[in-house]
């Protein structure tokens, strides 16, 4: 990981970007292709190709190990030309978190280095970093996604490939979990991380509420929100944190991070 000043590390940062001349900035309401197309558009082309077409193989898997947030800014629905969109007042941000140090340093790097970035045919820049330090934690936590959560399992039908989005109470749930977080422990540090394991239990949830369904070029993909329980060993937590939950976290998904009871509000806010 980084290091930032006086041995701090760091994993996570806030990245804002802005539109020339303050322009708005308009984007599709399933937007996740396109935040994640920004970020290999700031990579060096070698290292975003290699990212995208090799990643860091596992078995079967290829991994990414690296994570981002849904936008922080609250857009405005509009209609454009039949299509639902997204219209942003000039700037948009999010979380970014990796383990891997020539991600991250590669990322800032470039960023500030380049004059423009495209995204959707708009030009933007890099207006802001902030470092997010990974946060000094005691087990159990109350965690809330930045990014929905998504595990699933593939089958085969009637000689088609099916796949079966699961449920956070179904138990293959946290099992699928666990077992993708100890490939991304062998991958970072090089261990076998049999022995460890957590647990993710719904705090404030509902199968209703917390149920979403992004549209990730083409293909949906259901996903959970909402405010959890996490408890187990504290390394597999920690990679976690660094490289997100469960599937698909390169596409955005699986980005939490520590949550506290609001002092004043509604009690009964489930993320």
């Amino acid at each position: 990981m980084v290091q930032w000043k006086k041995g701090l590390i760091i994993v996570r940062v806030r990245l804002a970007f802005a539109s020339e001349n303050g322009q708005r900035i308009s984007l599709p309401v399933h937007y996740n292709h396109l935040v994640q197309a920004l970020i290999y558009r700031v990579l060096p082309e070698k290292l975003a190709r290699d990212l995208h077409e090799e990643g860091f193989p596992y078995e079967k898997r290829r991994f990414k190990l690296f994570t981002f947030s849904r936008l922080l800014e609250q857009g405005q629905p509009v209609e454009q030309s039949g299509r639902r969109m997204l219209c942003f007042p000039g700037k948009i941000s999010f979380f970014f978190a990796t383990p891997r140090d020539e991600i991250l340093e590669s990322l800032l790097r470039e960023a500030f280095l380049k004059k423009s970035i495209m995204l959707l045919g708009q030009k933007v820049f890099l207006a802001e970093v902030r470092v997010i330090p990974e946060p000094n934690w005691s087990l159990p936590l109350t965690v809330r996604f930045l990014s929905p959560v998504t595990v699933y399992r593939t089958t085969e039908e009637n000689g088609k490939r099916i796949t079966h989005f699961l449920k956070p109470r179904e138990p293959e749930f946290n099992r699928l979990l666990v077992e993708n977080a100890r490939k991304k422990y062998f991958l970072i540090t090089g261990k076998v991380a049999d022995g460890f394991s957590f647990s993710l239990s719904p705090f404030r949830f509902s199968e209703e509420r917390n149920r979403v369904v992004v549209i990730f070029k083409g293909t949906p993909i259901a996903a959970w929100t909402g405010i959890f329980r996490l408890e187990g060993d504290s390394e597999l937590v920690a990679i976690s944190y660094q490289a997100g939950l469960g599937s698909k976290n390169s596409a955005g998904f699986g980005m939490w991070e520590v949550w506290e009871p609001p002092r004043h509000g509604n009690a009964s806010e489930q993320g």
